[in-house]
């Protein structure tokens, strides 16, 4: 066969011209550019292997342009992700298209030189045939476009300049390299912050776009970039590193204002803080020259702008340590400093900045770059797998001719060599340092300062280090591990991933300050159990501690041990999606991030104490810590109040509801009414909808949740005439006595089983019942899917039951449009790669406890929020307690499960309870009306 294109003989049946590379079953006149590269990415559809099938596609990240995007699975490397891009070209000609081979092959070699951490590395590169692939690493994470779109609002100023000061730090190195490399392209969709380290990458593939018009402005920006972010010389082909400068500060005005400027005539730039007033005059000053048209205004170098805004990260939000950690300015992760080091470290700063910073080694990050001779060493490289993303498309920059320029001091910075107006730009070399006496003896005084501190408060420093390490700890009793733990201690190791989490937590234990090994076995672990909500607060964790930024400690007490542990996981999600909402959207003021540990007090009520007092030690010596959210059930939360409140503590517990907790401290709250309510419910069901007579109790007087919730049910139910009640006494986790119960209550006509306890104690009945159709109905305890036995299940649809939550509650009550985010972070935290189906409990399906565990968690840190506004640095628990008295009216909460306005005694006024009903196929649903408050007034 002959190919339609070129002419060149052909073997039979072959679908790319080996000569040319156009597919050969379609005719020229048919070869769009938007068809052509819908035809390459049809042949790569997810489950495509490459390279004799070392390669395999999830998914096309993006096409358009000279690039398709493609995320895949490395098999050799046990499954790392990695982003292999394919050159895709559209020209038919076949001079044009051997051009643009060269210039991927080009780009190729030049990506592979660079060797920085914040820029994936290429790993690999490949022909099969006439198409051409390189391999890149994956940086998980979020885009900066991404993240605008999902806040709506300006980022916070601390953020984008941290932001901005590591992408300098990737400018400044690229502008050192032989010709010096412009990215052309700077924006927020290439700009991804990453999952495990927090810290800002440069990719560039997030410009593919997927329809035809898209894919023809792909093509303009590949070259000219993109309108609203290039600066004016772009357009005239005068591309130099100060127009990768105009495009960082464009992004930068994006961020801090949410102004985005592709909606705008380009080239300019309203004041920022004509359109954010809580932006710095500082900020404003750099935004204004280095936005300048003309290009010899503007800085002048990477290092230039670097300097001003780590100056301003350093006197206005007190944070170092990303001004000076990398040989060619490659950066380290800052940390907050306090108000006196901040005094020294200015005062050093001036007087010895050097014009090139020296290279230290950053903690959890492989140093394995060998220093060339009679060179600086080149930048440290990520040794942990899979810190990389997709095809950046870098360009070159020819030398241009030597000028000489006379040095020109700059506020806040050393003396830099800067271009005269009229001068092109000249890139800077990397200079021998020179001896600095004044800049060595401020140093020996520092540190001199620094080991005298440490000698004075040598044990001081070790325990707040730790961040209260004393009390986090853990004891076998009984066969359970009890205690709290901060990730050392895996609770929860029955599922398929513990064995993962165990060794996570030893290599934790055996040094905190190493934790790549860590993170790697706990996202071993999540990919296993994608749901496994423990081994996710571990590693968002360790992300808040490596930050650097001030943060929260909450304890979540619960049970993770045991019969109950279904319970303990269904907190654990509902913590966590509260936990890394609030991180990742910045809600809490001042960039303070939220730290949870977790307590577990196991299957008995008598450990409830032990924890407890943990708890008190750890308030003793954990500055950061502000209160607890648990514990779920009323017995222990009853035995945990009476410790905590003598020592002023908080506790807000997700679904304890015993009518004995109202008043109980006036350091107990809750997100859930007491027992009078749903029981007052429950009798007006029984009577209106089930038309019940004569109903037999079952409840456990012992137990503080179940005798309040029968009390409250008979009471109501026995005020109307002609209204009868049975009752039939069992104890809570005895099998036998429920069968005893039942056995007795099965002489005797009854119209409806009310009972009062917990979903694994009913399943129990439910297996016993006798044939019929007798209806049973109980709590909100009853709504625990993992406690039901199999054998319960046949008569799961006599089953009935009040509720504080149900997942598809909006949608009943037809309030679809105001979902909250809650519902689609849930999906995407439990099912992040889509395998499992819609509808599936624990991963796609929240369930109450997961509900009432996010909102008890919201509304810990929205009271948090409260005390952090009126000026306090730390609250404490006593700020926080008085904090929590306040959300009501005005600051009332809109939850989940319903509004949360907190009254006087801790419980919420007027809270929504729901009845739900189980059909013949076992599905759960809700009955339309409801008693209170569901949406915020």
């Amino acid at each position: 066969m002959t190919c339609p294109y070129c002419g060149a003989e052909l073997r039979d049946n072959v679908r790319f011209c080996g000569n040319c590379g156009n597919r050969v079953n379609e005719s020229p006149d048919s070869s769009t550019p938007s068809n052509s590269n819908s035809a390459v990415a049809s042949s790569l559809s997810p489950g495509s292997r490459l390279q004799g099938g070392r390669y395999v596609i999830k998914k096309i990240l993006g096409q358009g342009g000279m690039g398709a995007a493609l995320l895949a699975t490395d098999i050799r490397l046990d499954g790392k992700s990695v982003v292999i891009k394919e050159l895709i070209s559209d020209n038919v000609d076949q001079n044009r298209r051997l051009e643009d081979v060269r210039n991927f092959k080009r780009e190729v070699a030049t990506l592979a030189h660079i060797d920085h951490p914040l820029v994936p590395n290429v790993t690999d590169h490949f022909q099969e045939g006439t198409r051409y692939f390189m391999v890149q690493e994956y940086v998980d994470g979020e885009n900066l476009e991404e993240r605008m779109n999902r806040a709506n609002q300006p980022m916070n100023e601390r953020e984008a300049l941290i932001c901005a000061s590591e992408m300098l730090d990737v400018l400044d190195y690229l502008s050192q390299q032989m010709p010096p490399i412009v990215h052309r392209d700077i924006k927020p969709a290439n700009i991804i912050i990453g999952t495990r380290d927090r810290r800002a990458h440069l990719v560039d593939f997030g410009i593919a776009r997927a329809d035809e018009a898209r894919n023809a402005q792909r093509k303009q920006t590949s070259a000219l970039g993109t309108p609203g972010y290039a600066p004016p010389e772009q357009y005239q082909g005068n591309a130099d590193p100060r127009s990768d400068l105009y495009a960082l500060a464009a992004t930068l005005h994006h961020l801090l204002t949410n102004r985005d400027p592709r909606n705008h005539p380009p080239f300019y730039y309203p004041p920022a803080r004509s359109l954010n007033p809580q932006l710095s005059p500082d900020i404003e000053r750099v935004l204004t020259k280095a936005l300048n048209n003309d290009i010899n205004q503007r800085y002048q170098s990477a290092t230039a702008m670097k300097n001003e805004i780590d100056t301003i990260l350093r006197q206005r939000f007190g944070i170092s340590g990303n001004i000076d950690s990398y040989t060619l300015g490659t950066s380290g992760p800052m940390r907050a400093i306090s108000s006196a080091q901040t005094q020294i470290a200015n005062s050093a700063a001036d007087a010895t900045l050097p014009s090139t910073p020296s290279g230290v080694s950053q903690p959890g990050i492989g140093n394995s770059a060998t220093p060339p001779t009679l060179m600086p060493p080149p930048p440290p490289t990520l040794s942990a797998a899979g810190q990389g993303n997709a095809g950046a498309s870098f360009t070159p920059v020819q030398p241009l001719p030597a000028f000489s320029n006379q040095p020109i001091s700059q506020p806040g910075f050393s003396n830099q060599q800067i271009s005269q107006p009229g001068f092109p730009y000249q890139p800077q070399q990397a200079q021998p340092r020179k001896k600095r006496r004044g800049g060595l003896i401020v140093l020996i005084a520092v540190l001199l300062l620094v080991l005298i501190a440490g000698g004075i408060f040598g044990g001081y420093s070790w325990l707040t280090a730790s961040k209260g390490s004393a009390p986090i700890s853990v004891t076998m009793i009984k066969g359970e591990p009890i205690g709290i733990s901060d990730g050392t201690t895996a609770f929860d190791t029955t599922l398929e991933d513990g064995s993962l989490k165990t060794q996570a937590a030893q290599q934790l234990k055996q040094d905190k300050n190493n934790v790549n090994a860590a993170i790697s076995l706990l996202n071993d672990a999540t990919s296993k159990n994608s749901n496994d909500a423990e081994a996710l607060i571990y590693k968002e964790d360790i992300h808040v501690i490596q930050s650097g930024n001030p943060y929260v400690t909450i304890v979540v007490a619960t049970m993770l041990s045991g019969d109950q542990i279904q319970v303990g996981r269904d907190d654990l999600q509902g913590a966590y999606i509260a936990q890394k909402e609030y991180n990742d959207g910045a809600k809490l003021r001042n960039g303070t991030l939220v730290r949870l540990l977790i307590a577990n007090s196991g299957s008995q009520t008598s450990t409830v104490a032990t924890v407890a007092q943990q708890i008190v030690k750890l308030q003793q010596s954990d500055p950061t810590f502000a209160g607890v959210m648990g514990w779920p059930y009323s017995g222990r939360t009853q035995t945990a109040i009476q410790i905590l409140s003598q020592n002023h503590i908080p506790m807000i517990s997700q679904t304890s509801s015993s009518d004995a907790l109202s008043n109980a401290s006036p350091y107990f709250f809750r997100v859930v009414p007491p027992n009078k309510q749903q029981g007052t419910q429950a009798a007006i069901y029984a009577e209106t909808v089930l038309h019940a007579k004569t109903v037999t109790v079952f409840y456990d007087p012992q137990d503080t949740y179940s005798q309040s919730l029968a009390q409250d049910f008979m009471q109501r139910y026995q005020g109307t005439d002609k209204n009868k009640v049975i009752t039939e006494n069992y104890t809570i986790g005895k099998a036998d006595t429920i069968a005893s119960a039942m056995h007795d209550s099965s002489s005797k006509a009854t119209d409806l089983i009310y009972f009062s306890g917990y979903a694994t104690d009913v399943s129990t009945l439910l297996s016993d019942l006798p044939p019929g159709t007798l209806p049973v109905m109980g709590g909100d305890a009853l709504y625990e899917l993992g406690g039901y036995q199999s054998s319960a299940r046949a008569n799961f649809n006599r089953l009935r039951f009040t509720s504080f939550a149900y997942p598809d509650e909006w949608d009943v009550l037809k309030y679809s449009s105001q979902k909250p985010a809650f519902f689609n972070e849930y999906s995407s935290a439990f099912n992040p790669d889509g395998q499992h189906p819609g509808g599936s409990y624990g991963f796609t399906r929240a369930d109450n406890d997961v509900i009432l565990s996010y909102d008890a968690t919201v509304t810990v840190l929205s009271a948090y929020n409260i005390a952090l506004n009126t000026g306090k640095q730390n609250p404490t628990p006593e700020d926080l307690h008085l904090a929590l008295l306040k959300l009501n009216g005005a600051n009332a909460i809109q939850g989940v499960s319903g509004q949360i306005s907190i009254g006087a005694n801790g419980d919420p006024v007027d809270k929504a309870i729901l009845v739900l009903y189980v059909d013949q196929n076992g599905h759960i649903h809700m009955e339309p009306a409801y008693l209170g408050r569901f949406l915020k007034s």
